[in-house]
């Protein structure tokens, strides 16, 4: 049991994928903190960790214990939930993640409010595009927007919203080529594809009287982030199937505008928004107060794009 806090440490260095990092998220002097690993290790008796000058990695002893010490952390955090609930004010740190496109155009006004409601909490926000190990990277929360069920037993998804979408690209471009009236149109004006590997896309539309069609081509442009596609097409590049509360701004504004104006039949099936959270615990006060507080305006954000 001595000096449990050096299992934090370890834990940390881990996470963060270095000692570097994990000092800097610990305002902590790199050399203490590899000396107090380093200690640990020397107690224990068996190395950890294997150093490089770029990052480390858990050895085969090291993956073990860290299953151990980062339970040891979780349960820790646990007490202090429950003495922040005790108090009736949530305190500590709420981590979320979620895609960057989602935290900059719906998730960001409802944190600020939020925050000001309770000063004592702390929000880490990972904005990445890469769908993260909630269990695992120890996150409370993360936003995934999908259309097949959740397969992970270890997770809790709750439905939001649906996430209306819609194909936009700028003035010019429709102009030039005039009003789209039929899907296959996509292909000759050139699509901009979400993904993260090149080749052909496939995108399912649906019409009520003329019934569904998919569209099969080469995206000109794949990008991963949403965003991006937005800037792609308001630079004339081509046409991007977009969430609408993702452009919406951009319609507003007249940067952009939906390639389908004289033919809105035209649809393309909505994903859905889920909340996922982690049932290695009962929800903390915080979560809990955070997904009261902030589901029904992200709702109401998704849906105003219909």
């Amino acid at each position: 049991m001595e000096r449990l806090d050096d299992l934090v440490l370890f834990v940390k260095v881990v996470e963060h994928g270095g000692f570097a990092a994990a000092a800097r998220h610990l305002d902590m002097q790199r050399s203490k903190l590899s000396r107090r690993v380093g200690e640990l290790e020397q107690r224990l008796g068996v190395r950890l960790l294997q150093r490089n000058t770029r990052r480390v990695s858990l050895t085969p002893a090291g993956e073990r214990i860290y299953r151990h010490a980062r339970g040891v952390v979780e349960e820790a955090r646990a007490a202090f939930d429950v003495a922040s609930e005790l108090k009736g004010e949530p305190s500590g740190l709420l981590r979320i993640t979620c895609p960057a496109p989602f935290a900059i155009k719906a998730l960001m006004p409802i944190v600020s409010a939020f925050s000001r409601q309770y000063p004592r909490l702390h929000l880490l926000i990972d904005a990445s595009d890469r769908v993260k190990d909630l269990v695992g990277e120890g996150f409370d929360l993360a936003f995934r927007a999908q259309t097949a069920p959740l397969a992970d037993s270890s997770l809790v998804a709750r439905a939001v919203s649906g996430v209306p979408m819609t194909f936009v690209a700028s003035p010019a471009l429709v102009a030039a080529h005039g009003p789209l009236q039929h899907p296959r149109q996509l292909a000759e004006i050139g699509l901009l594809g979400l993904g993260s590997h090149e080749g052909r896309q496939s995108i399912p539309l649906t019409h009520p009287r003329l019934g569904d069609y998919l569209l099969d081509c080469l995206p000109r442009l794949v990008s991963g982030n949403m965003m991006v596609l937005e800037a792609a097409a308001m630079t004339g590049l081509g046409v991007a199937c977009l969430p609408r509360y993702v452009c919406r701004d951009g319609l507003s504004s007249g940067r952009l505008v939906e390639v389908f104006a004289e033919a809105q039949d035209w649809q393309v099936p909505e994903s859905r928004l889920y909340a996922v959270t982690p049932t290695r615990h009962g929800n903390t006060l915080a979560l809990r107060l955070f997904l009261e507080f902030g589901l029904p305006q992200i709702a109401e954000t998704l849906r105003a794009g219909r």
